[in-house]
């Protein structure tokens, strides 16, 4: 039989309407369902104005939205942990959907170097707190949502408080998406939305890769535990800050995760990606699957933990500065630079100013940078002697006798590879670690240097 491309055209374009034994949004997405509580309270969905029909009038012409879809995502409540790469795009779409209620978690404030990847802010928005720039944004792109700001670190400390209190006294969360870039954060949403029966919806990303999973699915679901058992070594997996991210790749991460919040907030729980993980290649533009089970043999989580010291080890913790901290968690950067105190006491940690009247005085050492050959592209010393060729120094990068003088970032590789190197049987006499890395040298020393 011969089909029109006019038919053909109107199959598409009805789409789910016409599939055998589909069911109506209406009878899939009957009430509000908060799983968190221990009465399961329903309530029924508020109805739309005239304003919110024209607004949402592409959703309501979606046989699997429609009328009674539309009022769900205005009836629901939806928590971002984090308003940065991921939480952007992710906001940006739950709020243009006529998600009603929208709760927002970050501590920190739009800085320039943000504005690469976290679209929901601005130039006009640096120095403003993410939340409130977040915030403004939403409102914008539409008004009728309702935003709670939580201008805060997300911790073992804040994280059941904010997600016992809800929304509001009576609307709780139904949903919580992960919009963190570090490994404590994630362990401490997935633990704790074991504990309150919540559902969430994780992504991480890295260069040009991303993934996703739709986590704790009716409580039973694998959760990021069921991944990740254990966290990696400190080191073995960098930050964004440090491997760097393609742009482009936090917005198509977030755009799903707001898409899998959608799909469950309309009751589509069969095509969720609960037991599955979704990999997603953007340079070879390639989605890949990775299958997922819940652990039998897995004790149940009752208690939040010590999420920082769980994820950077035995060492001892140092300070996270604020550039390399988001969301209350412990970036790898961080985990790099927990040294034990012997081994940090065994070199000498110089500050920018004490280096440059040391070499004003004739001082003389090798240099070795041992950032990434891309960041040396970006802004270097210029008497940099050598750029480590491998992420883990190796002996053969310095001479053999004199002084060395490693440099970083931040400073917290630099003292990891003076570690190394003395593990590796160079002189600890010999080694000087900048204080604060090129980023501390040009506030202190030279602020003509790019920042990134």
């Amino acid at each position: 039989m011969k089909i029109s491309t006019r038919v053909i055209l109107s199959l598409f374009l009805l789409g789910p309407t016409l599939t055998v034994g589909f069911l109506p949004v209406s009878q899939r997405v009957s009430r509000q369902q908060h799983h968190h509580s221990p009465n399961t309270r329903v309530w029924a969905l508020p109805d739309l104005t005239n304003d919110e029909i024209s607004r949402y009038s592409r959703h309501l012409v979606l046989g699997d939205v429609g009328m009674e879809g539309q009022k769900a995502l205005k009836a629901a409540s939806v928590l971002v942990v984090g308003a940065g790469g991921l939480g952007s795009p992710c906001l940006l779409y739950l709020a243009a959907a006529g998600v009603g209620h929208i709760g927002i978690v970050d501590a920190d404030v739009v800085d320039h170097s943000n504005l690469q990847r976290q679209i929901i802010h601005g130039t006009s928005t640096v120095g403003v707190s993410k939340c409130e720039s977040a915030r403004q944004r939403i409102l914008d792109i539409n008004p009728l949502v309702q935003v709670r700001m939580y201008e805060e670190e997300f911790t073992s400390q804040t994280a059941m408080r904010i997600l016992q209190e809800g929304f509001s006294n009576e609307q709780n969360y139904d949903i919580v998406i992960d919009g963190s870039d570090n490994f404590p954060t994630k362990y401490l949403i997935s633990d704790a939305c074991e504990i309150m029966g919540l559902p969430w919806v994780y992504s991480a990303i890295l260069a040009f890769e991303g993934q996703l999973s739709f986590f704790n699915l009716d409580n039973t679901g694998p959760t990021y535990r069921d991944l990740l058992p254990t966290p990696p070594p400190p080191g073995d997996v960098p930050s964004c800050a440090e491997g760097g991210v393609l742009g482009v790749l936090p917005g198509s991460m977030g755009c799903l995760q707001a898409t899998e919040a959608i799909k469950y907030i309309l009751g589509r729980k069969e095509g969720l990606l609960s037991g599955r993980v979704l990999v997603f290649d953007a340079m070879a533009m390639k989605f890949s699957e990775i299958g997922l089970q819940r652990a039998d043999d897995r004790e149940p989580i009752t208690e939040l933990i010590d999420y920082q010291g769980f994820c950077a080890g035995p060492k001892v913790a140092t300070a996270p500065t604020k550039e390399e901290t988001k969301q209350g968690g412990r970036t790898m950067d961080e985990a790099e630079g927990d040294i034990a105190t012997t081994a940090a006491s065994s070199f000498q940690n110089l500050e920018p100013k004490q280096c440059m009247e040391k070499l004003v005085n004739g001082w003389s050492p090798w240099v070795l940078d041992v950032r990434l050959q891309t960041e040396n592209d970006i802004v270097a010393l210029p008497f940099t002697d050598r750029v480590a060729p491998h992420r883990t120094v190796q002996i053969t990068d310095i001479p053999a006798e004199g002084d060395v003088l490693v440099y970083c970032k931040a400073g917290v590789r630099g003292k990891k590879a003076c570690h190394r190197l003395i593990e590796q049987g160079v002189d600890a006499d010999r080694l000087y670690n900048m204080d604060g890395g090129i980023m501390r040298w040009r506030k202190e020393i030279d602020n003509t240097m790019p920042q990134y």
